[in-house]
């Protein structure tokens, strides 16, 4: 891997900001897909332009890390020089601790030693003072031990110990024989120490097993922790106060969004998240469990970045506009050539490069290509990848008697020369975050048919000019494209042509611009920000003085504590408490001519009640907040908090029971119940 290729975007005046970057993920996975590979090769750019190396942060347990890892380096997706790769358990707790020797270690030869001769000899004394039977599991090899279980005499299992591919114990855990629960693990270092335990409860009424505490014993004495989130933050932190640098937190995986968005901020850090899949469900205002979490720190987050301008919109539909939400679409790792669009491609052929997994959803290009063979016999399709779903789709193929004409090749590692040889590529994914293997396609001048999925098939594929964007599981119009394009070689040329044009767009130059504008972006949002918290400081700056109703019209007036100018406009919004996601909004509000610190917002309940997204998330209470824009329109929220000792009487909204209440911190609410007798 070449060194400071960094220079040819610094001449242009492409800068990122100087600050410490941490990308985070839960771990490292054993097969790389779009969130991977994307973070993997952001961290490499972000590296070389700032010629500093950033962090690629995991946190879970892994046996397996050291590998992984080295083998990152060595298959160069990463490079030293511009990336370090750091994981929780053996970067940080391992490393740092005062543990105890672990007593009960017996060496991997003794056991390996045993093993071999199980079936030939008495057991040692060491095991027949343990009085244990051992059952061994392998790695993948079949010669490395993964772990060892212990058994009585009576064959259930009280201790299972694990090891590294290295043949180094890490981690043992302990099992009740009669209930054959866990309840106890230790995790030990490359010094035969330990360094953290863990204790489980089994919680009857739940019928589920409850990490009941963690004990991390430091350098600086034990510290204990209530549950990995906790201890999760704690490593935050610290990497927060090693330095007064500027830093950047930046969450690429939902599952981490409550370890690291929970943390207290320090003034010199930046926590922000990455979207990389679809965020709702079948209705586009209702927000996916796995994003509430997300949903419900917008407000303190410095930024949220987009790989596709049709999710930051929905994304606004829900939240309404922010400006801490950027758009950052994914690039291409090469240099474009155009003698791409010299490379012969075989007219019939089409290809696939995917994961192979449920939500490809490659059975469908699949059943399309039965139609297909029907009009061209020759038509062939080959698909690349690997994953779970493999021998469905081989059913699938054998179901449509198209041995002849649809092969599984298993992984590549040089798709740009099969996309280059091929006529076509198809996509019928359920959703995408973005279409990685599209974008890679359409850089090797492969035209691509695709399924009108969120996100990225428009973004990528104009239809009529680069390819074919047809509709969501349409099979018939899908095989009806393809046969289209293999038949008709002008429109190949033109779509070819116009694949790779689209692909510039998405080039190594166009996207560290657009990351240095967002960057730098979000440094004078923050401090905006800032500075109108300052402005208008206090938890309880604006407080509710009379609300009535009058039909369907709301009128809540409040008393500011601070002067409010002219420069600020505000709006009165309420927010469902579970994800954010804005269900009353109201502007422009009045000044009553006898009172300068008076302010009354009238609320027309059929327009500025979203019932849709009450719906939609079905919402059961409502905050209210007071959202102040400067006039760049960056905003902040000041809690509403009551004057009044009496909330008014319920009223009906939609089909809802509404109760105005006051908090346990003095806040404003609402409360709502469907109410039975109102039609649906």
């Amino acid at each position: 891997m070449g060194e400071k290729q960094s220079d040819p975007l610094k001449n242009e005046g492409i800068a990122i900001p100087n600050m410490t970057y941490y990308f985070i993920s839960g771990n490292l996975p054993h097969d790389y897909g779009g969130l991977t590979k994307s973070l993997l090769l952001r961290s490499k750019l972000f590296g070389k332009l700032s010629q500093t190396p950033t962090t690629f942060l995991t946190f879970g347990f892994d046996k397996d890390f050291s590998t992984k890892k080295k083998q990152l380096y060595e298959n160069e997706k990463v490079h030293p020089k511009f990336t370090r790769i750091l994981n929780m358990y053996n970067d940080f707790l391992s490393k740092n601790t005062n543990g105890r020797l672990f007593s009960e270690k017996t060496s991997l030869n003794e056991i390996k030693n045993h093993n071999k001769n199980r079936f030939f000899a008495k057991f040692s004394k060491i095991f027949r003072r343990q009085k244990s039977n051992l059952n061994y599991n392998f790695y993948e090899d079949g010669k490395s031990i993964c772990s060892i279980d212990y058994l009585n005499n009576e064959k259930k299992r009280f201790k299972r110990e694990e090891y590294t591919r290295q043949g180094l114990l890490c981690r043992v855990s302990y099992f009740n024989t009669e209930t054959g629960r866990l309840y106890c693990q230790q995790f030990i270092n490359d010094n035969h120490n330990v360094y953290l335990d863990k204790h489980y409860d089994f919680i009857e009424g739940q019928n589920e097993l409850q990490l009941k505490s963690i004990n991390w014993y430091s350098e600086n004495g034990v510290l204990k922790f209530s549950d990995e989130s906790e201890l999760r933050r704690h490593w935050i932190e610290v990497l927060e106060l090693e330095t007064d640098h500027p830093k950047l937190f930046l969450v690429d995986s939902r599952r981490q969004d409550k370890h690291v968005f929970r943390v207290k901020k320090a003034d010199s850090s930046y926590y922000a998240a990455i979207i990389h899949s679809k965020h709702y469900g079948d209705n586009p205002l209702h927000v996916k469990p796995r994003y509430r979490e997300l949903f419900s720190h917008l407000y303190n987050l410095d930024a949220v970045f987009f790989i596709t301008e049709e999710q930051k919109e929905d994304f606004q539909r829900i939240v309404g506009e922010h400006k801490t939400f950027f758009y950052t679409p994914h690039t291409m790792d090469k240099s474009l050539d155009k003698k791409v669009l010299k490379t012969q491609s075989e007219k019939n052929k089409a290809v696939i490069i995917s994961r192979l997994v449920e939500s490809k959803n490659l059975t469908h290009a699949i059943k399309a290509f039965k139609l297909v063979v029907d009009e061209i016999p020759e038509a062939r399709l080959e698909i690349f990848g690997s994953g779970g779903a493999e021998n469905k789709i081989k059913a699938e193929i054998e179901s449509c008697n198209l041995q002849k004409n649809v092969f599984l090749k298993g992984y590549t590692n040089n798709p740009d020369n099969e996309f280059q040889k091929a006529w076509l590529t198809i996509s019928t994914s359920h959703f995408e975050g973005f279409g990685l293997s599209n974008m890679e396609a359409l850089g090797n001048g492969c035209p691509v048919i695709t399924y009108d999925y969120d996100y990225g098939a428009r973004s990528l594929v104009k239809d009529n000019e680069n390819g074919f964007v047809v509709e969501k599981y349409n099979i018939e119009q899908l095989a009806e494209k393809i046969v289209l394009l293999m038949k008709n070689e002008k429109l190949h040329e033109k779509f070819s042509k116009c694949a790779f044009e689209t692909a510039d767009k998405y080039t190594t130059k166009h996207y560290m611009k657009r990351w240095s504008d967002a960057l730098q972006k979000m440094i004078e949002v923050k401090k905006e920000k800032q500075e109108l918290k300052g402005i208008f400081p206090g938890k309880q700056a604006f407080s509710v003085r009379e609300h009535k109703i009058d039909e369907s019209n709301l009128i809540i007036e409040f008393k500011a504590q601070v002067q409010v100018d002219e420069g600020y406009n505000l709006k009165l919004v309420g927010l469902d408490r579970r994800n954010n996601a804005v269900v009353i909004c109201a502007s422009s509000p009045e000044k009553p001519v006898s009172r300068s610190d008076v302010y009354r917002f009238n609320i027309d309940l059929d327009q500025h009640f979203h019932v849709k997204t009450v719906r939609a998330n079905n919402t059961k209470t409502i905050d209210f907040y007071l959202a102040i824009s400067n006039r760049e329109q960056v905003t902040i929220l000041k809690r509403l908090s009551v004057d009044q000792t009496e909330m008014p009487s319920p009223f009906l909204v939609a089909k809802y029971k509404v109760e105005p209440y006051i908090t346990v911190k003095g806040n404003y609410s609402w409360t709502l119940q469907t109410d039975p007798e109102m039609p649906s």
